[in-house]
């Protein structure tokens, strides 16, 4: 439905009066038409709030099986459909597309609930800039982490691509790989004793055997040239195993095969990739695998990373924690010359830093190691290994800024990933950082938690700042200094590790999601879509935490317990520690993993760009949920047209309250009672149409003529006995409801509102345009004033667009009384001159309630 609005008014527009069950009609079909816009709503917060309980399964205070999991996705997925059936009905069809994508993303869950892998991805290659975590299945966890850490946090990762899980199988299928492996099988399986080792080299052999397809050669060929971008020079690239169950809650360290410096054209590579996809089929793989509580490693498909060869001076590893001691706040680097090769294998004295964890990452301890060798890249292809000169070995690697550097950058990637990592990094020439390889640090065992009773016994000597003051929306432990949020620009200045407290919760906070120890808002509510976001980040979230902001003082060090809904002052180390080992151990479960699996196509918004907000860029669940919403609210707010036709005084009344504009109402259920013929302000019963008008009619907020720079409102010409109207100002409302529209001298309004109790339901659209250029100055004066009333404007030219939304009502009816007040005193606005300096002082004698704009 293009014009919504013009249809539902169109629907009241009648010029036989005396056929009254053509009236009664239309105002059935308007009705309808707002029904189906709450019934969206309603299936909306349905399927959010399911979505929300199944995130909250992932912070491990509840037990749930395989049957909690189906039941919850049939009833998301039921809900769901029904929200975009109702989208589709009020819109007549618009947004059919939304259910190729919905039947797309339900058969990837589907297949994950019948035990199977998700359906390929077309792409043999998938370039790491292309690579979001939700493609973890397809392209591994090494790949998938290395990838997520460039393309989230920005970190600087060399250039890459993935082949991917979808090409391992088409290869094995295409050399009948696995029926050759199950004769061997056979052959060396001995009663009783299992596997004969001489299995393993002869499916290796089968393996390095087997040839490409065609088109998977031509994909790598065509991938290692864009890599290279054709300058001609020798490019050598490293070619990395990225099994799907590697560098997750398993990490593989050291059981699959790397071929680095291999020199980038597509024989070398291919032989490099049959390598390491034949490396899955050793006995040491096996053994882990069995250790890690699989039977095989046939299930487990290989993904293959390759990545340009970093020129690196210097290389190592980092641990975010100290493995044997998560006590300690501290991160532990070893560096070496050359590639990391030696400190990864341990072959090497390496170099030992102790860094501080938090600013300014003070070198707590140094030990210079004696690094008698390195590894280097041979010009021909290859690492070779050669002496360290007796200088080298003497110094330390890194310079003390470096140290400094990469330890910052620990606690980033620490942040996000939230749980320690192990991370590889190399410095080129120019001493600038890359980072190869990020997964979850392996925390030593015998650290185990203390008892409940004795872990609350330790809590006593903390002081509780706030406690049982908000709702829990994501559980978990995070320790910071508290980032108090006045303006959503401020945004920018959050730094890694600290805490957010904000008054309202919102999506746009998922720009510093990845950085953030916690978050705290004073208004939200657990089903929201920032909540949902929480969740997929899994940053420990409570909301509607009242006064949040003037309890916790900015800058001030606290601990957040979102399990236990409690703020402590200062750090609670046992708190942290706690946190740290109960996820690692909860991530082993099999339901655990199944249930991440699916939420990655539930949870995950990438909608929150609007030059990119289509149904086509819709990639998951929680991508629909949102675009349902924000186009059934468009459907309602979309009003380009001119109302010209006469309304009915049985469909329409006339508003009779103290203002100079006639603006004709019309009531769709609930938003006037004991109206006749004319709507008095007693009248009103819809919530937020009423606290517009009681702005509107605020004594002296209309100026005379005689006093005011604006021009004269047109009047509006009547017809006995029905209400005639010119097309400018009109009210569509219910209790909950009002969608206004006005026209003030040369000024446009438009304000399109839901008001009630829930709070994910509640949403102001204001639009106001200028129609000649020469009101700019107007319209920054407009848009001044609603960045001050806390909603996300946008102005270009004449136009601002204004929102707000997930707030309260008490706050809903107040923003609304000051948009009353704006939309009335507009008119003192026209062919007004601003500079800077006079915007700022006419916007603060509005919201200071001085009403007088004859002087500066």
């Amino acid at each position: 439905m293009t014009n919504v609005m013009q249809k539902l008014l169109g629907a009241f527009s009648r010029k036989d009066h005396g056929q009254d069950a053509k009236l009664s009609d239309a105002r059935l079909s308007l009705r309808v038409v707002y029904n189906r816009f709450r019934q969206m709503l309603n299936c909306n917060n349905h399927a959010l709030e399911i979505m929300a309980d199944m995130g909250d399964k992932l912070g491990g205070n509840y037990i749930f099986d395989i049957n909690y999991i189906k039941k919850s996705y049939s009833e998301f997925s039921d809900t769901l459909f029904q929200s975009l059936y109702n989208l589709n009905a009020l819109s007549q069809n618009k947004y059919l597309y939304l259910h190729r994508v919905f039947e797309r993303i339900n058969t990837q869950v589907d297949r994950i609930l019948q035990d199977q892998q998700p359906l390929d991805l077309k792409e043999t290659v998938m370039f790491y800039k292309n690579i979001t975590w939700e493609m973890a299945d397809e392209v591994g966890g090494k790949n998938a982490a290395l990838a997520e850490a460039g393309n989230y946090l920005n970190l600087n990762i060399p250039d890459g691509f993935a082949i991917t899980a979808g090409a391992f199988r088409e290869f094995i299928a295409y050399n009948h790989i696995d029926e050759q492996i199950e004769s061997l099988r056979k052959k060396y399986t001995r009663n009783g004793d299992g596997i004969d080792d001489s299995f393993f080299p002869e499916v290796q052999q089968v393996i390095r055997n087997g040839r490409l397809p065609k088109h998977m050669e031509a994909a790598l060929e065509r991938s290692l040239a864009t890599m290279n971008g054709g300058n001609g020079k020798p490019c050598f690239v490293a070619v990395r195993s990225s099994a799907q169950r590697e560098d997750t809650e398993t990490s593989f360290a050291g059981q699959f095969e790397t071929v680095l410096n291999v020199p980038a054209e597509i024989t070398s590579l291919t032989a490099a990739y049959k390598k390491v996809v034949a490396s899955l089929y050793c006995p040491e793989a096996m053994a882990y695998l069995k250790h890690a509580g699989a039977e095989d490693v046939s299930p487990m498909a290989m993904s293959v990373g390759c990545v340009k060869m970093v020129d690196s001076r210097v290389s190592g590893v980092m641990y975010s924690i100290d493995p044997n001691d998560i006590d300690k706040d501290i991160v532990i680097i070893s560096a070496n010359w050359g590639l990391g090769t030696t400190v990864a294998e341990g072959s090497v004295d390496a170099d030992v830093y102790i860094v501080g964890k938090n600013e300014p990452f003070n070198i707590i301890e140094r030990k210079i190691g004696k690094k008698a060798v390195m590894d280097v890249c041979d010009p021909g292809g290859g690492i070779k290994n050669v002496p360290v000169t007796e200088d080298d070995r003497k110094r330390q690697c890194l310079s003390d800024a470096q140290i400094r550097d990469l330890a910052r950058h620990a606690t980033v990637i620490e942040h996000y990933f939230k749980k320690p990592q192990d991370i590889e990094w190399a410095v080129n020439d120019k001493g600038e950082p890359s980072f190869l390889q990020c997964r979850p640090l392996n925390i030593s065992a015998g650290q185990d938690n203390p008892s409940k009773d004795i872990l609350c016994s330790c809590l006593q000597k903390y002081k509780v700042i706030m406690e049982r003051q908000g709702i829990i929306a994501c559980r978990g432990i995070g320790a910071g200094k508290v980032f108090v949020l006045r303006r959503m620009e401020d945004l920018k200045d959050f730094k890694c590790g600290s805490v957010l407290v904000a008054k309202h919760d919102s999506s746009q906070f998922i720009k510093i999601m990845p950085k953030a120890a916690a978050i705290i808002t004073e208004i939200g509510t657990p089903t929201s879509h920032m909540a949902n976001i929480a969740r997929e980040f899994r940053v420990p979230t409570i909301v509607n935490a009242a006064m949040a902001a003037g309890v916790l003082q900015d800058g001030e060090e606290v601990t957040v317990d979102a399990d236990d809904n409690k703020v402590y002052a200062g750090t609670v180390r046992e708190l942290l520690r706690y946190n740290i080992t109960e996820d690692i151990n909860l991530a082993e479960e099999k339901e655990f993993r199944i249930l991440k699996k699916i939420l990655r196509y539930m949870t995950p918004l990438n909608l929150t760009d609007r030059a990119h907000f289509t149904a086509g860029a819709c990639q998951t669940f929680h991508d629909i949920l949102r675009f349902i919403h924000e186009k059934g609210v468009e459907e309602l707010t979309t009003n380009t047209s001119r109302y010209k036709e006469i309304l009915s005084d049985n469909a329409a009344v006339r508003l009779d309250a103290p203002t100079p504009v006639d603006i004709c109402v019309v009531d769709i259920g609930g938003g006037l009672y004991g109206s006749n013929g004319k709507a008095a302000p007693e009248h009103i019963t819809s919530v937020p149409f009423k606290a517009i008008v009681e702005g509107m009619g605020l004594p002296g907020i209309w100026r005379h003529r005689e006093d005011s720079i604006a021009m004269p409102v047109a009047p509006v010409k009547r017809k006995t006995p029905a209400l005639c109207y010119d097309g400018d100002n009109v009210a569509v409302v219910s209790q909950e409801y009002v969608n206004l529209t006005l026209r003030l001298g040369n000024y446009f309004m438009m304000l399109d509102c839901y008001c009630g109790e829930n709070i994910k339901d509640n949403h102001v659209y204001f639009r106001f345009a200028a129609e000649t250029p020469s009101n700019s100055d107007t319209s920054r004066l407009i848009g001044a004033i609603l960045m001050e009333l806390d909603m996300r404007v946008n102005t270009k030219g004449g136009v601002v667009i204004a929102r707000a939304d997930n707030i309260t009502r008490l706050e809903m009816e107040t923003l609304l009384n000051h948009l009353g007040r704006l939309a009335a005193h507009t008119r003192q606005f026209n062919a007004m001159q601003c500079n800077d300096q006079t915007i700022r002082h006419y916007a603060t004698n509005f919201l200071g309630g001085n009403y007088d704009y004859s002087e500066a």
